[in-house]
């Protein structure tokens, strides 16, 4: 399934998302490719809608006047219009067939990003509740790339070349300083037993999405289109989410999914979700529903939301009321993704979101650095408040913080090491119980005693740092003893030694 708004040129910014998504609505999720083009007459004070569909679907019609532009009723007269027309299409109503939920198995990498090769499994059987995968590594370890191919082959053929062709050869590993290898990526995807896996297969060589050389990567006449992924609910959400008062004109052509997914790859882009945020597109009734209850388990009660129109206000620690803009960076980060995904199941799955139940939501979603710049407390609560809000989403994340990680059993983690074979260090132990020092220590590989200590040892060993006096009254400070205690200690450690002396 795929719908497009490929013109829209209506001035008003919001008068142009609100029409759209009167006419995406009065569609639906229908099956083939469709396209959709608003276009304003510059002869008249008019709107002229079009849309074609598969087997020669052609339809247009022009709206103008009071009855046929009333903004109050959000359009009530273009949405009964256009799904009346579309009800007499011979064949199954467009927008009555539900997907069923289907969630990633597999992924496998042939010299994609720094990869040569890398397979991995998100469906191996965890103690917790969930669908949940958390990607751990240093920087460079290929996390990122890991969402990037899931994203590219969720997406697939063609709304996959949306992302531009030279991004898609970017995604080619380098061999040297001036060739890139084909890249190849296959995930596998398992709706409800008994029914047979899902099987994605793409090729990026030159910027292109390309099926043909390697017979045992071509996929054979018989797989299906992405048609059926597409009913689904798939977000991504890059390291740089966020929100801005600038109108993101660089998304505006993209499809749905495309845009759902486009934060993974451009730094600079925003999320769909944000105009509602904004103000810039109205909040539908249950968007607003929805999304407060999802605010409320799983940031509440640090944030909640205090006024829906116009835009959205947030109070936080029942004290400060403020516009979504003006949130402290993680409050706003996490409220970004989280509008945008209760958007998007508005906007696919309608007859559902009408529940305003975040549990109801089943969609793949994924998310680098799910912790972005959340203060440890909430870095320590996030993963299981999510676990138990969305239980039918599957979550596969990116994180380096050892609070964040603590909340995985050890079959949900992969730890990516490219220093060992196949690239992904395998746990031998559960690591639920450990502290965020030993994650860092045998999870992380990095010691939790700052670096500015060490060098502080390291020059007194040497006799050209701190007194011996010193460093042992700085070597006693810790949260139970503050620096006059510390000092007190070593001078009664002093006298005791004195003492022992004669």
């Amino acid at each position: 399934m795929a719908v497009r708004v490929f013109i829209n040129n209506l001035p008003d910014p919001a008068v142009r998302a609100a029409v759209q998504e009167a006419v995406l609505a009065a569609i639906g999720a229908p099956g083939g490719d469709w396209r959709v083009q608003i276009h304003e007459n510059q002869d008249s004070p008019s709107w002229h809608i079009t849309i074609w569909g598969p087997n020669n679907f052609d339809w247009t019609r022009e709206f103008f006047g009071i009855e046929e532009q009333n903004s109050i009723d959000g359009y009530a007269f273009i949405r009964r219009t256009i799904s009346s027309v579309l009800s007499r299409i011979p064949g199954p109503r467009p927008g009555t067939r539900s997907a069923e939920p289907a969630y990633v198995e597999s992924l496998r990498l042939r010299d994609f990003r720094c990869f040569d090769q890398l397979d991995l499994r998100f469906d191996r059987q965890s103690t917790l509740e969930g669908r949940w995968t958390c990607i751990a590594g240093i920087n460079g370890a290929g996390k990122s790339s890991v969402l990037q191919a899931l994203a590219l082959v969720l997406l697939g053929y063609p709304l996959a070349l949306e992302l531009g062709g030279e991004r898609l050869k970017r995604m080619r590993r380098l061999v040297d300083l001036f060739n890139r290898k084909r890249a190849e990526v296959e995930a596998t995807l398992r709706a409800r037993d008994p029914e047979p896996s899902i099987r994605l297969r793409l090729g990026f060589d030159e910027g292109r999405i390309v099926t043909t050389g390697d017979a045992s990567f071509d996929p054979p006449p018989h797989v299906p289109t992405w048609d059926r992924v597409r009913q689904l609910v798939i977000a991504g959400y890059g390291a740089t989410r966020n929100l801005s008062p600038r109108i993101d004109s660089g998304s505006e052509n993209l499809s749905p999914d495309a845009r759902h997914l486009i934060t993974l790859f451009d730094p600079l882009s925003q999320l769909a979700g944000g105009d509602v945020l904004m103000g810039r597109q109205p909040a539908s009734e249950s968007f607003t529903e929805i999304f407060q209850n999802l605010v409320r388990q799983v940031l509440g009660p640090e944030l909640q939301i205090a006024i829906a129109v116009p835009g959205i206000r947030f109070t936080i620690a029942d004290t400060d009321l403020v516009e979504a803009l003006d949130l402290p960076d993680g409050f706003r980060s996490a409220a970004a993704w989280m509008a945008d995904l209760c958007a998007f199941w508005c906007e696919k799955r309608p007859d559902l979101a009408a529940n305003a139940n975040p549990a109801d939501i089943h969609a793949i979603v994924l998310i680098d650095e799910i912790d972005l710049h959340l203060h440890p407390s909430l870095q320590r609560a996030l993963v299981p408040r999510l676990r138990k809000a969305l239980p039918k989403v599957q979550f596969i994340v990116t994180t380096h913080s050892p609070l964040v990680l603590a909340n995985f059993d050890a079959n949900e983690i992969i730890a990516l090491d490219r220093d060992v074979d196949g690239n992904v260090r395998e746990l031998d132990r559960q690591i639920l119980g450990f502290t965020s020092d030993q994650i860092y220590e045998w999870l992380m590989g990095t010691r939790p005693m700052g670096a500015a200590i060490e060098k502080e040892i390291r020059k007194s060993d040497n006799g050209v740092g701190k007194s011996d006096a010193d460093m042992a009254r700085l070597m006693r400070i810790s949260p139970t003893v503050n620096e006059e205690a510390a000092g007190k200690q070593v001078a009664e450690f002093r006298e005791i030694l004195k003492t022992l002396k004669r």
